[in-house]
């Protein structure tokens, strides 16, 4: 009896062992992440004979900006890309994430595009501290950014431009709205991917930058 009882007792502890021993298989996928870039203008499109002007004993091109921080409603503020099917319904996708935080990523890519199109390398971007000197102010707010459809990207978007009086600070000059869609091209034929989703919203931000780029613009003269 006492063996059947020890006989038992090893087999149990060796089905233990060898259970112990197995590793389910993780069904955990790496997320993805993914990056706004700037647009390429063509030469019609940049102010390439845009003024010039003298700071701290130096010519400076163009009209030299510094980028407020970019506003963003709270549901745009997560690292994970966003799409909304309707106005009431938002999606988040778990596998595809942003590599910066959007704000950031949204004003280094604006910032970008303004100094191209504005022929300006005297610029400045926030958390970037403003350079001196620097005329000009540019404040955005998105109230959307994100796929609405199998083939579409909106933005919606608010700016104003301030002019800088080094005597009074810093007054509004010009401000605008941009609402429009932006159509997504496959890369691969009759399939739409998460690259071409990129890709437009990267392009509706060139969208955005222009119209702030015309308005600084016409500002100036």
């Amino acid at each position: 009896m006492i063996e059947i009882i020890r006989f038992s007792l090893l087999l149990l502890c060796s089905i233990l062992t060898f259970t112990s021993c197995i590793v389910p298989e993780s069904t955990h996928v790496k997320p993805t992440f993914h990056l706004l870039t700037k647009h390429i203008f063509d030469k019609n499109q940049s102010k390439a004979q845009a003024p010039e002007f003298v700071e701290s004993n130096n010519t400076v091109l163009g009209h030299p900006f510094y980028l407020r921080q970019i506003e963003l409603p709270y549901y745009l503020q997560e690292n994970r890309i966003v799409s909304r099917p309707n106005e009431s319904k938002i999606e988040f996708r778990e596998n595809d994430r942003w590599g910066e935080p959007l704000l950031e990523g949204v004003g280094r890519v604006v910032g970008l595009n303004l100094s191209q199109l504005l022929n300006s390398s005297f610029y400045s971007v926030y958390p970037h501290r403003k350079k001196i000197g620097t005329p000009w102010e540019v404040s955005i707010t998105i109230l959307r950014f994100e796929k609405v459809s199998g083939s579409e990207v909106k933005i919606e978007a608010s700016w104003e431009i301030f002019n800088i009086d080094f005597k009074n600070g810093a007054y509004p000059l010009q401000n605008g709205k941009v609402n429009t869609l932006v159509s997504m091209n496959p890369t691969v034929r009759k399939a739409q991917t998460i690259k071409d989703e990129i890709n437009s919203l990267s392009k509706s931000l060139g969208i955005l930058s222009e119209l702030i780029s015309d308005s600084i613009i016409s500002s100036s003269y």
